[in-house]
Formats: C-alpha cells, sequence, structure tokens
C-alpha cells in the first residue's frame, strides 16, 4: 500500500540515510527519496523522524505538498493510515530574526535562548499550541498532533496526498460563478471573530495565501481552513491589534478585487464587538 501511494516506509527510509557509504560512493538521487541537500534533512531533523516512527505516530512519508521559505510540508500517513502533514522548519536557513519579532512579547515564551536553533524549536512549539488553541475554540484549522524539535506533525487538509487549493489559487472567475462571495466573507470573519473573542489571539499573517479551501476539489462543501498560525499572537502582545488590522486590510482588499465592496474599518468592528458565533455556511 505504501509503495503504491508513492510513500516509503520512515525506518527503511531513516535506515538508509544513517548507514555509511563505501569511500568514493554516493547515494542516488532519487525524488522519492528525498534529495537531503535539497530537503535539508539535517541530522537532527533525520533523529526527530525517527522517534516519531518509534512512537508509532508517523508509519510512512511521501513528498512535498507545500515549500516555503521557513518550512517544507510533507505529506504522510499515520499508524492507522490517517493521513498527516508534517511541516519540517528549516534550521539552516530560517530567518530567525524574524520569527524572533513573533515571540517576543508572548507570555507563554519568556526565557528563551536567542540562537538560531532555539528560536526555530520555540516557533514550531508555537505553532502547536496556536493550532490547539484555535481548534479549542472552533476555529477551523488543521487538528494539531504532536512537535519535537522543529518538525511540527497534524491533520492532513486534502484527499490521497493533494493538498486542498488556497483561496489565492482558486481562478477569480470561478470564485465569483460558484461561490456566494458575501457569505465566504462573513465566513471568513466569523473564523477571525472566534479567533480574537474565543482564543484570544489574532493570526498575524492572514492572506488568500493561507486560507485553504477544504473540500473544493473533491466537489463537496467547501469549509475554508485557516492555515499558517506560526506567527499568531495573544492579544496580551502588544502588537496584536496592528496586526489585526493588517489581516483585515487583506482580507478586503483580496475580496474589493472579486468586485465585492466590503470595509476594514466594519469588518474589526464585528471581530471585535459582534457574537461569537463561527458560522457554518459555505458555497452558494
Amino acid at each position: 500500500m505504501v509503495e503504491k501511494e508513492g510513500l516509503f516506509e520512515v525506518a527503511k527510509w531513516l535506515k538508509r540515510e544513517e548507514r555509511p557509504l563505501p569511500k568514493g560512493k554516493k547515494r542516488k538521487k532519487d525524488y522519492r527519496e528525498f534529495k537531503t541537500e535539497e530537503y535539508v534533512f539535517e541530522p537532527t531533523t533525520l533523529e526527530t523522524l525517527y522517534k516519531f516512527a518509534k512512537r508509532g505516530i508517523i508509519k510512512a512519508l511521501g513528498g512535498p505538498v507545500s515549500r516555503g521559505k521557513e518550512a517544507i510540508v510533507f505529506h504522510a500517513l499515520g499508524d492507522a493510515d490517517e493521513e498527516l502533514a508534517i511541516k519540517i522548519y528549516k534550521l539552516s536557513t530560517s530567518n530567525f530574526n524574524a520569527m524572533l519579532d513573533y515571540i517576543m512579547g508572548d507570555p507563554r515564551f519568556t526565557h528563551i535562548k536567542k540562537d538560531r536553533r532555539s528560536v526555530v524549536f520555540t516557533w514550531a512549539r508555537k505553532e502547536l499550541k496556536n493550532l490547539k488553541r484555535a481548534s479549542d475554540a472552533g476555529v477551523p484549522v488543521p487538528r494539531p498532533i504532536a512537535c519535537i524539535n522543529n518538525v511540527l506533525i497534524m491533520e492532513f487538509v486534502g484527499e490521497g496526498g493533494i493538498a486542498a487549493p488556497r483561496l489565492r489559487d482558486i481562478p477569480p472567475e470561478v470564485l465569483t460563478r460558484d461561490f456566494e462571495l458575501e457569505e465566504l466573507l462573513k465566513l471568513i470573519t466569523s473564523y477571525l471573530k472566534a479567533l480574537y473573542k474565543d482564543a484570544g489571539m489574532v493570526h498575524a499573517d492572514l492572506s488568500e495565501f493561507n486560507i485553504l479551501m477544504h473540500g473544493y476539489l473533491e466537489g463537496e462543501e467547501v469549509r475554508p481552513v485557516l492555515i499558517d498560525l506560526g506567527q499568531a499572537l495573544l492579544l496580551e502582545h502588544p502588537n496584536a491589534d496592528a496586526f489585526l488590522r493588517r489581516d483585515v486590510e487583506n482580507i478586503v482588499l483580496f475580496f474589493n478585487r472579486l468586485g465585492l465592496k466590503c470595509s476594514v474599518e466594519e469588518m474589526i468592528a464585528e471581530i471585535k464587538n459582534g457574537d461569537n458565533a463561527v458560522s457554518q455556511d459555505t458555497t452558494g
């Protein structure tokens, strides 16, 4: 089953990576066996994946489904064949100074070392905590599962190894044809409201690039899902209001471009002062 789905068993791959080669020999570069140079599988990351495999949390790994400047997300299978997303933060190239700006001022992380490795590890734990906090408040986010060092494991949003498209990826003509834009905006606003009032957080980096449209590829009822909550801030953070405004401005600009007239001030007022029930409406 693993081979047919383009996945490979974690334990076998890790043993292969750790096994020394005869002098002058090089490992065969193969997509399914992950080119270490390209995907930044450092010793710490390999050790962490081995821990997850030994604990039975992950059984098989697939290819990357998302690449970013700070992290790469891989498709995986859990012990019960459930689909998982494994987010691996890059230890050698992550912009830890930018990460530190979002961590400082968060009362949950008051005593951390300011070297790159410590900051990246803290960032991964911060995303796990933020996902759990948002999920507990009823906000649709990937369900968090576990985090060790720079590796975060969570629910895979998609099906069959294909990630749900981002809101940004759906052509404007399809969005305006298949969706009630006003209802879609209300739905996203209800998520931000619950995040603000029930979870006590702001996303701090929200845009059409980090909203997945779950169910779209399967032709099912679509439910937007918020992702990339590593930078999300508690309301106690001194910049929380400024980041909330930036989030709202990004969303309003996106819907304005689709032809829907909406107001930044009205959306902020709804988030801060409206009722906190998460809407369930989706496509039109």
